[in-house]
């Protein structure tokens, strides 16, 4: 039976050690030193958490959430404040090495789906190509679809639709691995897919949530289940 793997990516395959956050808050600093502003640093690191939700769950445009960021703390800068801000993601992208790695056991598990000839691709929340320059750090071979670049967010369905126009395969043919409950265990298992929670950094499922089909505390526990799920399914089908 053909089956396919979808993958988020950030504390599922990679983490970024707060990359956004500490660039955001160097310009600023830089920023405010420059025109002779005062701030509350902790006050700033507290709210910026607040902005990188707003462009994570596409409320704001990444240089909207970063505009109003550098504003509400470096006041009356007018059009600086907007080169500031769309300075951000260059910012962002030159010192992206600085900071990603892969998360342990990514590398073998990858290496594993290939000697099992299944195929593999990133769905991931994010802009580009910061998420693709991520992927690729991390060594990832595969196709990258962020959200930015194909139009639509997780939990949507039309996201997960692009793991199945790719792979050309139904939602039941796709396992689908992340380590957020609600936006990839849940919507990938409502949808059909077999959802697999990687839980590893204790985070807490909803009790009134879809379970998810598998929950993992290791990448590397990932080809074992996919295995032991071909193996089963090949041995029902010789029945």
């Amino acid at each position: 039976m053909d089956v396919a793997v979808g993958f988020d990516f950030d504390h599922t395959l990679g983490l970024d050690h707060r990359l956004e956050k500490t660039v955001a808050l160097d310009m600023l600093a830089a920023y405010a030193a420059g025109r002779g502003v005062t701030y509350d640093p902790a006050a700033a690191a507290a709210a910026m958490d607040g902005v990188l939700h707003a462009y994570r769950a596409g409320e704001q445009t990444v240089e909207a959430a970063m505009a109003g960021f550098f504003e509400r703390f470096a006041p009356g800068g007018g059009n600086t404040i907007v080169d500031e801000a769309q300075r951000f993601r260059e910012n962002v992208l030159a010192r992206v090495a600085e900071f990603v790695v892969a998360v342990p056991g990514a590398a073998e598990t990858l290496a594993a789906l290939d000697a099992m000839t299944i195929p593999y691709a990133l769905l991931t929340n994010g802009w580009s190509p910061l998420q693709e320059e991520k992927a690729r750090l991390i060594g990832f071979s595969g196709p990258v679809f962020v959200s930015e670049r194909i139009g639509v967010r997780k939990p949507a369905r039309e996201a997960f639709e692009t793991l199945t126009k790719y792979f050309a395969l139904p939602f039941e043919r796709i396992w689908y691995v992340g380590d957020d409950p609600e936006i990839d265990c849940v919507a990938a298992q409502d949808f059909g897919m077999t959802s697999v929670w990687f839980d590893w950094e204790g985070r807490p499922y909803p009790a009134d949530a879809t379970r998810p089909a598998h929950v993992i505390h290791a990448l590397d526990e990932l080809p074992k289940l996919l295995e032991g799920s071909l193996e089963s399914s090949g041995s029902a089908s010789r029945s």
